[in-house]
């Protein structure tokens, strides 16, 4: 059976190291804790964020240690380590997938308390909305919590995600409208379990 991510993560934290390198441009993602963070266009990317207390690994140790890991167990799964940082005794680690399946596969050992996803889907609010992913109920504005009009919901652009699990979710663009049940954070939104929805713009 293959290691959860968190768990060959915790592996390295365990005699970590000096940092890893930089994230490219565009919006960062700067997760304060295991998170998902989705594009405009679709893109999907999940961080994990350990503490250490030794320093053992130099950068290149810890980069190697994570991409040899991910070639090991994971050789199925579309995924590459983005970046790492070591900072105040905090170990971050981003990385990206091919698609929202390949994050999913690639967090099927991981069932840690604040990040359990069974399911991820992202598409155009207009195909969710055409296929039924959503319907007139089951949405509210992120912005004060009132039921979101249906009719003005079919005339706004803007990108679903669909969640199954627990997660924090970051999002590149503003976050318009969630299922009842999601929690609005400064950093974005956390789902709590089963199916949840978020609609950003």
């Amino acid at each position: 059976m293959r290691k959860g991510a968190a768990v060959f993560l915790t592996a390295a934290g365990l005699a970590i190291l000096a940092g890893c390198g930089q994230s490219s441009g565009g919006n960062e993602f700067a997760p304060a804790g295991n998170s998902i963070y989705i594009s405009r266009e679709g893109a999907v990317s999940s961080a994990f964020v350990e503490s250490y207390d030794q320093d053992y690994y130099t950068e290149e140790d810890l980069k190697a240690y994570l991409e040899e890991s991910i070639k090991e167990q994971y050789p199925d799964v579309a995924v590459t380590l983005q970046d790492c940082s070591v900072e105040n005794g905090t170990m971050k680690a981003v990385f990206d997938y091919g698609t929202p399946g390949d994050l999913v596969a690639f967090l099927e050992d991981q069932k840690s308390e604040d990040l359990d996803v069974s399911g991820l889907k992202v598409e155009s609010l207009a195909d969710g909305m055409a296929e039924g992913t959503v319907s007139g109920g089951s949405l509210v504005s992120a912005s004060d919590g009132k039921p979101a009009d249906f009719q003005a919901l079919a005339g706004t652009e803007g990108t679903l995600v669909t969640v199954e699990g627990t997660a924090s979710v970051q999002t590149e663009g503003k976050i318009l409208y969630v299922s009842e049940g999601v929690e609005i954070t400064d950093q974005g939104a956390v789902t709590s379990g089963g199916s949840s929805y978020i609609i950003f713009k």
